[in-house]
């Protein structure tokens, strides 16, 4: 069997955010991804499956408002788990 590497550049935004947070995904091909927010003590707040296009696609979350003012890390997993990209997000 011959596996076929999936190219992808992520990006999030704001660093610093308090309403909504932006995951942007250019892919090569499509696939699905899972993003999680965790606070600090690594606790699970948010996890959400995603359908990757073929090249940008956008993701918003929504209603982070509720979140407490800290430091997050947002992650985006492949469908085997395997974490692509990390980042320490701030809400202030």
């Amino acid at each position: 069997m011959i596996q076929q590497s999936i190219v992808m550049e992520i990006s999030t935004y704001p660093q610093k955010f308090s309403d909504d947070i932006t995951v942007e995904i250019s892919a090569d091909t499509e696939d699905h991804c899972i993003i999680v927010v965790a606070n600090h003590l690594g606790y699970i707040l948010r996890m959400m499956g995603v359908n990757v296009g073929l090249g940008r696609t956008e993701i918003h979350i929504h209603n982070v408002h509720a979140l407490e003012s800290g430091t997050y890390q947002l992650s985006v997993k492949n469908k085997n788990s395997n974490v692509l990209y990390s980042s320490m997000l701030t809400k202030s």
